[in-house]
């Protein structure tokens, strides 16, 4: 494989994000750098570790029957894995293309997917990390692929506040991106995630207990900051 061949489109906090070819294949190259903040001994440890996890997890979701890109090769020593390259468009673009032409129809049906694939992510065990309109794509057959495991994990626990906090992470990621359409898809994507996910009406309590919590905080810091004590 020539090195040459990866090139590099995005970095991001803590990887660099190559496309290219692996053995005739279109594929992502994702490379862990090092923090210089971090001790080294710590933060290869770190690295690696972060490698496998994700590597396993994309593994695990497609064990779960979970659009996920293929994982082609790890590299534990140089903090690296390949895998495949998922041709489309972030979900997120491909839905303000649909508020554009106001095909709600269609745009409520990708995000009741997206309600669905969290769904079995969440009953085979596996925290995601980072669930939004921005890691998910879109394909030109219109398969909705979930991408960008890096901050995800397994879980074999039954506490619902793990799962929950994953829910509210997409929800504050419909307020950011799609406020003007944030209760017809929210309703879209709980309608999809409890068809999948065993207790959700528990975690979805939970959900909106967070949500509350943080809107409560929020609210005290804004008191704090304006009214004179």
């Amino acid at each position: 494989m020539n090195r040459n061949s990866w090139i590099k489109i995005s970095k991001g906090a803590e990887a660099e994000i190559y496309r290219g070819v692996f053995y005739g294949r279109p594929a992502i190259k994702k490379v862990r750098f090092p923090k210089r903040y971090r001790h080294p001994v710590l933060d290869i440890k770190i690295r690696r570790t972060r490698t496998r996890r994700e590597a396993r997890l994309l593994s695990l979701a497609k064990k779960a029957s979970v659009p996920a890109p293929y994982v082609f090769y790890v590299d534990e020593d140089k903090c690296f894995l390949i895998i495949e390259y998922i041709g489309g468009e972030l979900l997120r673009r491909a839905l303000r293309k649909l508020e554009e032409k106001k095909n709600f129809e269609k745009a409520l049906e990708y995000i009741r997917r997206a309600g669905i694939l969290l769904g079995m992510l969440h009953e085979a065990g596996i925290i995601h990390g980072d669930y939004t309109t921005s890691n998910l794509i879109l394909t030109p057959n219109e398969t909705l692929f979930v991408i960008d495991f890096g901050l995800g994990y397994f879980t074999g626990s039954k506490d619902p506040e793990d799962y929950a906090m994953e829910l509210r992470v997409f929800g504050r990621g419909l307020e950011i991106y799609h406020y003007e359409n944030y209760h017809r898809y929210w309703s879209a994507f709980i309608a999809g995630y409890k068809s999948e996910k065993d207790n959700a009406d528990i975690i979805i309590e939970r959900a909106r207990e967070i949500s509350m919590r943080g809107r409560y905080v929020a609210e005290r810091r804004t008191k704090r900051k304006f009214i004179p004590q």
